[in-house]
């Protein structure tokens, strides 16, 4: 008898057990939540160009909802890098996570439930990019720009439940999105690209042989592709290429730029590119790209920092600018890699890069007593003052 009931218990516990493997008791869905297209740990997340217009639809009107849903996540994106005082490289990365979500999942049909998607979103982008800020803080900025947009009666009504519906479902979102972008974090941000690839380590230590003239120019290009990368981070140019891409794609186009405006002599030199990223670079495939970043401004936002016809860049007009071999060769270890070891395993370094940190330091410090200065002499903005009752004025 005890065996037959002791039968039926592991009967039922291996039932339970069979159930689990798809559906837990809170509801976790691993074949929703696991999607068959997560197979590897690296998952290819570029697309053509006509795959990404396409997304929109065919009903005009339901893709103007879309965009503007999608646009005004993409502001929630730019307010919260200000309020929160966000890296620029955290802003960039959560616009390319928020448009490979959309891409294979679409969005929520409501605004609000877009800015809760787009909260986890930025979460999980900061999380990954930096340090993470305190979950009050998302909450309190996430209820302030959603409250904007609320009659200010019924704003003032629901402020606490608000915030307390955002933390929960924050807490929500956010796991659902690491499982249904199958935990795959290797966002190939193009802003952290190009501050690793020509960070000071490398001017000073690897790019010697260039001219002094282009030593001299070369600082100005790249702070414009860093403001080329993150105004493109409006547009879904994430989805159409990688990170390493994107990146030459904008000094190429701040080159070319500069050509035009500056200095119509300016080349980049010899396999400039081939000899710094671990990708093919041709000016067939870049002008390429030049016409789809366009088709896809045409498309999806109009924003004041489009480009426009300024994209319009043709292949001689790339060819006038760099001069690429196509069988420069690569160390092995340079795959999707900015640190190649053969080039800094021995340690040395340059006394232009010793100076160049020596300024660099003395300059936050500087900043940095400055800025305290500065809240010493500020009158108390705690609100303390705002606590204390009225005093009553004498009759």
């Amino acid at each position: 008898m005890n065996e037959l009931k002791s039968d039926q218990r592991s009967s039922e516990m291996s039932q339970v057990t069979g159930k689990t493997l798809a559906v837990t008791r809170d509801g976790f869905n691993s074949r929703v939540l696991w999607p068959d297209m997560i197979k590897t740990p690296e998952n290819e997340w570029w697309f053509s160009c006509d795959d990404i217009v396409n997304k929109l639809g065919t009903d005009p009107q339901a893709a103007h909802e879309m965009k503007k849903r999608m646009e005004k996540c993409l502001m929630y994106f730019y307010v919260m890098k200000k309020q929160l005082k966000l890296f620029d490289h955290t802003y960039t990365a959560a616009c390319v996570l928020f448009f490979r979500y959309w891409y294979v999942y679409g969005l929520p049909s409501s605004l609000p439930e877009c800015i809760q998607l787009s909260q986890a979103i930025l979460v999980t982008a900061c999380k990954t990019m930096e340090n993470n800020r305190p979950i009050d803080a998302f909450v309190k900025s996430t209820c302030e720009f959603l409250m904007k947009d609320m009659p200010p009666s019924r704003a003032r009504q629901n402020v606490e439940k608000l915030r307390w519906d955002l933390r929960d479902k924050l807490v929500l979102y956010e796991k659902q999105i690491l499982c249904q972008l199958g935990f795959d974090l290797d966002i190939q941000n193009p802003k952290e690209l190009i501050e690793e690839i020509f960070g000071g380590y490398f001017r000073y230590n690897r790019d010697l042989k260039v001219s002094e003239q282009f030593r001299h120019v070369f600082p100005k290009i790249i702070q414009e592709g860093r403001n080329f990368i993150i105004q493109a981070g409006t547009q879904p140019l994430s989805l159409l290429c990688d990170g390493f891409s994107i990146t030459v794609l904008s000094l190429v186009y701040c080159g070319l730029q500069y050509k035009s405006e500056v200095d119509n002599t300016f080349r980049f030199p010899k396999n400039f590119f081939s000899e710094r990223f671990p990708i093919p670079v041709s000016s067939e495939q870049l002008a390429k790209l030049f016409e789809d970043y366009k088709r896809l401004e045409e498309n999806f936002f109009d924003l004041k920092s489009n480009k426009g016809q300024k994209l319009n860049i043709s292949r001689e007009d790339i060819d006038s600018l760099i001069e690429e071999d196509a069988d420069v060769s690569r160390p092995v270890d340079q795959e999707k890699n900015t640190y190649v070891y053969e080039d800094i395993k021995d340690g040395e370094v340059t006394n232009e890069f010793l100076e160049h940190i020596e300024a660099r330091i003395q300059e936050l410090h500087e900043k940095t007593v400055a800025q305290s200065k500065l809240s010493h002499k500020r009158p108390n903005d705690d609100l303390s003052a705002l606590n204390e009752p009225p005093k009553k004025v004498p009759k």
